[in-house]
Order: C-alpha cells, then sequence, then structure tokens
C-alpha cells in the first residue's frame, strides 16, 4: 500500500554518522533518489571511508519524540512505541530479514537493505525523550565489500506493522525467491506431510556437554550417553500409534558416530552403541509402514578435530581463518571438543553431497535438518585457499541445503534467516532469544509475529525455542504458540546440557521408563489434537496481528480465520463469544 509522500525526494538527504576506528567520528550527507514510492540510498564501496567501525544511516523521516505516536518493529518481532522512557537503545543483531518497520508523524516505511546486508543492524534510540530509528553499518575495520544499498518503502499513514510485512512479501516475490506452501506440496508428497504433522525430535545420544577434553582423539573421547537406541525408538513410535497421534514428522538426533555433535563431520558408520545401521534401518522402515515420516539431523556448520579418528580432520584447513589467520571456533566447546567453524565450501566439495545420498540410502525422506546455517548471520573466511565474503558463505550454505532439498524432498534448519532462501521449508524456530518467561529490553513493548507476517503460508515454523514441548509449558507459552500460529515442535530430552542450561526450555520429554515414555506421549498427543483443528492455517498466510484491546490480541489470515488470543485475567467479549482467561478462540470460516 505505496502511498503518497509529503516532501519532494529531491531536497532529501540521509545522514550518515561515522565512528572510525580510533573512536573519531564525523557525519556525511547522501542524496536519496526517489521513483514511485521508494526512497533509494546507494554509497557506492569506494566511497565508504576507511576504517570505519560502524556507521549510522539516519532517514529524516524516522524520528519521533515521546508521545508523538508511532512505532517501529524489527526483524525479530520487537516492538515499541514511542513513549516516554529513560535514555537508552535496542540493537537487532538477529537479522533473520533485514528490512524493519517504523512509522512516525512524519511517515510509515519499510526499510529494506539491498547491498551490505550482512552488515547492517537495526537499531532504536531515546535520548530526552527523542527517538531515532535506524540501520547501523558495522565494518569494524574492514573496508566495505559491496555498495550499500538501502530502500525505504513509503506506505501510508496509517499503515500497520502488517502492512510494512507485506511489503518486505511482495518484494521477494518479486525476486521469486518463495512460492505459497500450497502450490508446492502438489508436487511434493514429503512437502506436503511435513505441513500437515508436528516436528518430533528424538535425541539419542551424546557425550557430556559441556566437555572437559576440548582436543579429543581414540583414546581420550569421553563415552557417550544412550537416551534412546533404534529399539527403543521403536517403542516411542509404537507408543504413538497406541495414544492415537496417527501423523508426525519424526527427526533423529544423534543417531551419527559419537551422538549429537559428536565428531562432525564424520557422521558414519551410524553409532554401534544406539544399534548400528540394521537397526536404525529396521527403525526407519517400521517408522514408515505406521504412516510417519522419518528424518535426520546432520550439521556443515562446525567440525571437531576428533574426526582425525576418521582421517577426515585435514589439519584443519576446512575450517573459517579469521583475519589474524586463527581458526575460527564457537565458544565453550561442545560435546565433540573445541567447534571450529567450518567453510560451507569444503564441506559441499568433500562431504555434505555425498552424505546426503548416503543418508537417503538409509531411507530417510521428508525435510532433512542441517543444523545452524539458517540461524546466523554468514561469516567471512580468510583462509587464502577458500577465502568467502559472507554473501559467498551464504551462497555455499545454500548449495548444502539446496543439494538435500532435492535429495529428500525438503530442508529445515535452526532459525528462519531468509539468506537461506529459497532453500528453507521449515524453520525450527523463528527466534532463539526470545522467552516468555523473561522482561522484554527497555525499549520494547511486546513481541510480534513480524517474520509470520511475511513468511506463514510459504515457510513452516514454530515461533520461538522455548515453544518446543508448548503443551508442558506455562499457559503465556502456550497461548503464543496458538497466537502465531505455529507448527507443533516436540523434543524428546531436549534438555540435555549439564547445569540445566537449556534454552529450549528445561520443562522436557523423556522415555527413560515406559511410565514416562506414557506421560510424554500424553503431551505430544494433546498438541497433535490442537493442531488438527488448526492446520490448515500452515497454508494460508498471516495477513492481520493486532490488539485489540488490553492484553487481547487478533491474528488474521488470508482464508478469513482469526484467532483471538486472551491473557488477561478475566474473560474478554468477542462479538458476542467468550475468550476464556489465557485461552483462544477460532473465529471467522
Amino acid at each position: 500500500m505505496l502511498g503518497s509522500v509529503s516532501s519532494c525526494a529531491d531536497d532529501l538527504e540521509a545522514r550518515l554518522f561515522y565512528t572510525f576506528m580510533d573512536d573519531r567520528t564525523e557525519w556525511k550527507t547522501a542524496p536519496l533518489r526517489q521513483e514511485g514510492g521508494v526512497h533509494y540510498l546507494n554509497i557506492p564501496k569506494n566511497d565508504i571511508p576507511k576504517n570505519v567501525k560502524y556507521a549510522e544511516i539516519h532517514h529524516p523521516f524516522a524520528t519521533a519524540t515521546a508521545g508523538d505516536g508511532g512505532f517501529y518493529v524489527f526483524s525479530d518481532g520487537m516492538y515499541g512505541e514511542f513513549k516516554a522512557r529513560i535514555d537508552g537503545h535496542y540493537r537487532n543483531s538477529r537479522i533473520s530479514m533485514p528490512m524493519f518497520g517504523v512509522k512516525t508523524p512524519k511517515a510509515a516505511m519499510t526499510v529494506i537493505a539491498t547491498g551490505m546486508r550482512y552488515y547492517l543492524f537495526q537499531m532504536a534510540r531515546v535520548e530526552d525523550n527523542k527517538y531515532t530509528v535506524f540501520p547501523r553499518l558495522e565494518l569494524h575495520g574492514d573496508d566495505a565489500c559491496d555498495d550499500l544499498k538501502i530502500e525505504f518503502h513509503q506506505l501510508g499513514r496509517d499503515a500497520t506493522y502488517a502492512d510494512m510485512a507485506r511489503t518486505y512479501r511482495q518484494f521477494q516475490l518479486q525476486r521469486k525467491l518463495i512460492r505459497p506452501l500450497r502450490d508446492r506440496v502438489k508436487e511434493n508428497p514429503g512437502l506436503k506431510y511435513a505441513a500437515e504433522s508436528m516436528e518430533v525430535r528424538v535425541r539419542m545420544g551424546w557425550k557430556p556437554m559441556p566437555t572437559s577434553v576440548e582436543e579429543q582423539n581414540a583414546e581420550n573421547e569421553p563415552p557417550m550417553k544412550v537416551a534412546v537406541s533404534f529399539d527403543r525408538f521403536q517403542q516411542i513410535v509404537a507408543e504413538f500409534k497406541k495414544q492415537g497421534v496417527d501423523k508426525a514428522e519424526f527427526c533423529l538426533v544423534g543417531w551419527n558416530i559419537g551422538g549429537h555433535d559428536g565428531r562432525f563431520p564424520q557422521l558414519f558408520p551410524v553409532d554401534e552403541r544406539l544399534g548400528g545401521e540394521a537397526k536404525l534401518r529396521a527403525a526407519i522402515k517400521k517408522t514408515q509402514h505406521e504412516g510417519y515420516q522419518i528424518v535426520c539431523h546432520t550439521c556443515n556448520y562446525d567440525i571437531y578435530s576428533v574426526s582425525r579418528i576418521a582421517g577426515l580432520w585435514d589439519d584443519g584447513r576446512d575450517v573459517i581463518r579469521l583475519k589474524d589467520g586463527s581458526m575460527a571456533r564457537q565458544k565453550p566447546p561442545l560435546s565433540g571438543g573445541v567447534a571450529y567453524l567450518a567453510c560451507p565450501q569444503r564441506m559441499y566439495e568433500r562431504f555434505a553431497r555425498d552424505d546426503h545420498r548416503k543418508i537417503r540410502d538409509l531411507g530417510f525422506r521428508g525435510a532433512h535438518y542441517i543444523d545452524v546455517f539458517s540461524i546466523i548471520t554468514p561469516m567471512a573466511c580468510y583462509s587464502p585457499e577458500h577465502p568467502l565474503t559472507k554473501e559467498g558463505y551464504a551462497e555455499w550454505a545454500r548449495k548444502i541445503m539446496g543439494d538435500a532439498q532435492s535429495v529428500f524432498g525438503g530442508v529445515a534448519s535452526e532459525g528462519g534467516f531468509d539468506h537461506c532462501l529459497p532453500h528453507l521449508d521449515y524453520a525450527l524456530y523463528v527466534s532463539i532469544h526470545y522467552d516468555p518467561d523473561k522482561p522484554l529490553p527497555s525499549l520494547v513493548d511486546r513481541h510480534v509475529p513480524f517474520w509470520q507476517l511475511v513468511y506463514s503460508g510459504y515457510i513452516l515454523s514454530t515461533p520461538f525455542s522455548r515453544a518446543t514441548n508448548y503443551t508442558i509449558k506455562k499457559p503465556f507459552t502456550q497461548l503464543k504458540m496458538i497466537e502465531f500460529a505455529g507448527r507443533p515442535l516436540y523434543y524428546f530430552y531436549s534438555n540435555y546440557r549439564e547445569g540445566n542450561r537449556a534454552w529450549m526450555g528445561v520443562e522436557d520429554l523423556r522415555c527413560d521408563t515406559d511410565e514416562e515414555l506414557a506421560e510424554s506421549v500424553r503431551a505430544v498427543k494433546r498438541g497433535f489434537d490442537e493442531f488438527e483443528r488448526l492446520k490448515h492455517l500452515q497454508y494460508e498466510t498471516m495477513e492481520g496481528h493486532d490488539q485489540i484491546a488490553e492484553n487481547v490480541f487478533k491474528t488474521s489470515f488470508s482464508d478469513g480465520t482469526a484467532i483471538v488470543t486472551n491473557y488477561r485475567a478475566t474473560d474478554f467479549d468477542y462479538n458476542g463469544r467468550k475468550v476464556k482467561s489465557m485461552s483462544y478462540i477460532v473465529a471467522g470460516k
């Protein structure tokens, strides 16, 4: 819904505030070119000064005074209104989409980064009750590798954040990066099954996490805990069938040698401590015979020196190199020891393609899970053997995901970062850092389904990591799952790290005993029954999301359906229908 612009763009300028590595500052102006309802900023990379730490890009319309009305909404779903607050700022560093929305008395805009997108972060700041909302280019002394390009799409003055999301959805459609699920499933029965079923992950085995053995080998590798053998997994499937959970996509985690995060890039042989390859094949066949879909978990993001046991370590030549030549690593170490960050080009060329076909030969089919890729900003690699820009990293990650998509029929990954498009069918969770049990940042008023307003009906998703096992979580979390129209995600042994450091929540599904197994499946059955009533919405676009009264929200879909969620301590009347406290109704079609 492009609207008229109150000022002529010929005299509009963006202001760029540079901070250099020596903390010196300066500012410059840059013209904004208008075409239709869009203001374009384009700064050639050679015009970006050297040794910049970061640069703020201020559009003249993206300022407001407390009390003016209006809001900002970032790609992580954090929404803040321009109200009186103490001085502060909010920085969104998890750029799932290179866009955000802002509405001030001057204009409403969808702001889209198209050049240097992996270096642009989203900022809101208030000083003396004066708000500024802007992208911040963070270079940390590196030279710009591309032209800085930002599009400011002007919307009507009554625009909502749903309109801002819709603008970006149309932008992605024009680039042919997304297609409606309802069209894609016509040619892909595995994707259709995934869209109409819950995701059930089963962590089978793992070494101590975190580990005390950072560089592991055949002599010092810690023992693996076996939580779910392949025989025990068949009993999980049998219990699902017994309790009437008739549809689920199972994902086996830690089926590979060494268990979860055990010896990547080594996957094979299938770990004998879980039962070995013959029993894995039998479990896959049995699961499919019972009418379920079954996939598995792999990772091309990090690797471990313990893979030298199989001759795969290659003296670290597969590892991303930092500017100083050192090997990039994740902190703290994971189950397999120091988690060195892998170059996706090397992973594609050396391992991924062959591994995908070996895994398919085991019998797995469906939305194959590749860990991490879609929940991180791509990294630059400074190796002289395989240098990559951040965009180069994204390209090779997409090649790995695209190959898996062609082999298995679908791809899932850990988040919803859209540099993985068009090869992302399911985002395990859109947000990894939103925690409904914790206070929001000081400049944020609520968490809204901004990503879902763009991609629902195109990409399957669970809204946030703590929505895992949602039917055994607090009522607030359960209701958020419904409000955001998530695909249910269940996880046996989600909480496996020592010290109860559980980013998916301490509440867990377990099956150490038959009684535990039965109770866990009862929790899944509650979600199954609820999803059966709502699963048609996975094919619909989310067209609106509004707070219709204090602590009452309405989520609207393209088929006319609406979900009304009531977080009040008292009941709410919606058009003559009672919405009970901490509950919801489905209205419309």
